[in-house]
């Protein structure tokens, strides 16, 4: 055998054991360093860029989707709030009255309502700007720099960020200028320029960036440039390494910036319940639908409290003011009333008519002239309240909060199309309206109100423009009771008129469709309510008038207009039958009766045109007009003694 294969084997160990790589340079490292950060930058300013136009996209598609439902929001809970100052303050009047303290000497008792909190910040929707977001500090921006080095200048930073392409073509270019071989004095010269400008050529095709700038600097300085060290191009390489540190971390805060906002963290929301098969923004907008209706629940609830605690101290304070005056007699003191000196309730105004219209009265009458095309349904709240204040009482269609809803929202159906709904109305009314209390005679009383007294006279100015009065008319004839009419069978709202006025005041409620006559009535007190809303329907046009005269009296009868339209003589004379003649027994025959106007005879079938009427007696009639009027007279003043014949309203 030979000796060969006598040998020992090596270990099998041995044969796997393999050379360590040979240990970089450190010249190579920062080489290796500069190539990683520069990726890194692409890598982030893509991410960024790209996570920037994500987010922006859907920040849009919020605002979009959502953002007006979070402003019914924000508006629904500030009308809570005010609702809930107002409890509070009429809580404490209540008690104020339950347990009544001595008149105040001073000013210095005055209670004051609760300071009105500046409205709380509603859930906003994302904002597309996001620079104004809290960045991150889970690293220390100068972890990268040298110690003993300044931090880098903006403009290093900003140099350091340019796209590498166009910084190697830059630097390429300068030195061709500077190096050109064309522009050497002698042989020498030009042998050095084309060996600097082979170097400068194999540096631009290769893309080292390092040697263009290190053979730039020397040049600028003066330099030969004619070699460069290891120890030069590594100082160069570790200002890059520390000046593209800094930009990384920088944008690294950005990125990370950007994923901890609000917008981003909703985002992802989004996404997580796309993958679910869900829509984030439909299911978003139905939570914020079922909360502005139970906001709104809450607001009526809360209103609903407020009539009823208006009621209470109505009571409390006739009660408590019955008792002060019963104890003052006979003494020359004002009875304190804590009603009316607390600024919770304002002052009601009774007699309308007397009010001098203020600066601001002037400039809010101007207002609902604008609003009327504009805004009609603020014009229209603000006749709603203005009637319901004028009333005193107010008429059926404003008495109460379910009231104001159900007329407001058959008003958006006759004409208000693009209205807001009552709910939301309430939650943005114009700054001249009100959720308050007021003093109306001996009744305190909660509703929508013009936000000052003085302001009420602005709305008899606004009507006298006809595109306010057209809105009056519609408010008018939404205001009275709601009756099956038994005559057409229709549900409709009656409209008040008095039948007849001058020689007697007959009111009566009549159905708008057929005119009929669903009640009549009188009233021996001062009117309220439908009844105290008369002047406005006659000015509005709502009620028409005829004048008639008799023996030199004046006295009328009122009609629907249409009703007026198509008067005849024959249905005049029937009225002043109807009305007069036969209730109160006056011995007259129908063909007794003549009517004449502008000093001609009306047939029975001619049209009563304007103007006054005058009901004369024929010659046939056993009495004469002036004793016709003094039976009248005397039998409507007697109607009610106990030994005068019942008289029933036609």
């Amino acid at each position: 055998m030979s000796s060969s294969s006598t040998a020992p084997l090596a270990p099998e160990s041995a044969l796997l054991r393999v050379a360590p790589p040979p240990e970089e340079s450190p010249l190579r490292r920062a080489e290796l360093r500069l190539k990683e950060l520069l990726a890194e930058l692409d890598a982030l300013d893509s991410e960024i860029d790209s996570l920037g136009v994500e987010l922006q996209r859907f920040a849009r598609a919020y605002e979009d989707a959502l953002s007006a439902s979070f402003e019914e929001v924000s508006h629904s809970e500030r009308l809570l709030r005010r609702l809930r100052n107002l409890q509070d303050a009429a809580s404490a009047l209540t008690r104020r009255l339950e347990k009544p303290e001595p008149p105040p000497d001073s000013d210095s008792d005055a209670r004051q309502l609760p300071a009105s909190t500046s409205p709380a910040s509603a859930p906003r929707p994302p904002e597309a700007r996001f620079e104004d977001e809290a960045l991150p500090e889970d690293e220390d921006p100068d972890a990268f720099a040298d110690e003993e080095d300044a931090e880098p200048s903006g403009e290093e930073l900003l140099a350091e960020r340019e796209d590498e392409a166009v910084v190697l073509k830059r630097l390429h270019r300068r030195l061709a200028r500077l190096l050109h071989p064309d522009l050497a004095q002698s042989d020498e010269e030009r042998t050095r320029l084309d060996a600097l400008m082979a170097r400068v050529n194999v540096a631009y095709e290769s893309g080292d960036r390092t040697t263009l700038e290190l053979i730039a600097a020397k040049v600028g300085a003066g330099d030969t440039a004619d070699s460069l060290s290891e120890d030069e191009r590594l100082a160069h390489l570790e200002r890059r390494i520390r000046t593209l540190s800094t930009a990384a971390h920088s944008l690294r805060q950005q990125r990370e910036g950007l994923r901890s906002t609000a917008t981003a963290r909703l985002h992802e929301e989004a996404r997580r319940r796309a993958a679910e098969g869900r829509d984030y923004l439909a299911e978003t907008r139905a939570e914020l639908d079922e909360e502005l209706h139970s906001l709104a629940q809450d607001a009526r609830a809360r209103m609903r409290q407020l009539e009823r605690a208006a009621r209470t101290l109505t009571s409390l304070r006739n009660k408590r003011m019955s008792t002060l005056v019963e104890n003052l007699k006979g003494r020359k003191l004002r009875a304190f009333d804590p009603v009316l000196e607390s600024p919770l309730v304002r002052q009601g105004v009774l007699r309308l008519e007397r009010q001098r219209a203020t600066p601001a009265a002037r400039e809010l009458s101007r207002r609902l002239e604008d609003l009327a095309t504009q805004e009609p349904w603020q014009v229209a709240l603000t006749l709603m309240a203005f009637f319901a204040e004028a009333a005193g009482r107010p008429p059926p269609g404003l008495d109460s909060t379910e009231a104001w809803a159900e007329r407001y929202e058959l008003l958006r159906e006759l004409g208000l199309h693009d209205a807001p709904t009552f709910d939301q109305a309430l939650t943005r009314l114009p700054r001249h309206l009100e959720l308050g209390m007021r003093v109306m005679k001996k009744e305190v009383r909660f509703g929508l109100q013009l936000r000052d007294a003085e302001l009420l006279a602005a709305v008899p100015l606004a009507l006298q423009r006809a595109d306010v009065a057209e809105l009056g008319r519609s408010v008018l004839a939404v205001l009275g009771p709601q009756e099956q009419c038994k005559r057409c069978g229709e549900e409709v709202l009656l409209q008040h008129l008095l039948r007849t006025r001058g020689l007697d005041e007959l009111n009566g409620l009549l159905c708008p469709l057929c005119a009929h006559v669903q009640k009549s009535y009188w009233l021996y007190s001062r009117s309220e309510g439908q009844e105290a809303l008369l002047p406005h329907a006659l000015r509005l046009g709502t009620v028409a008038e005829q004048v008639v005269r008799l023996a030199g009296k004046s006295f009328s009868f009122q009609f629907l207009p249409e009703e007026r339209e198509a008067l005849t003589a024959s249905h005049l004379r029937q009225r002043f039958l109807d009305l007069y003649v036969q209730p109160y027994g006056v011995e007259l025959e129908p063909a007794h009766l003549r009517l004449s106007q502008g000093g001609k005879a009306l047939a029975a079938d001619a049209l009563v045109g304007k103007g006054l009427v005058k009901l004369e007696l024929g010659p046939e009639a056993a009495t004469s007009e002036k004793e016709v009027l003094e039976l009248l007279r005397s039998r409507i003043e007697r109607r009610f003694r106990p030994d005068a014949p019942k008289v029933k309203p036609d």
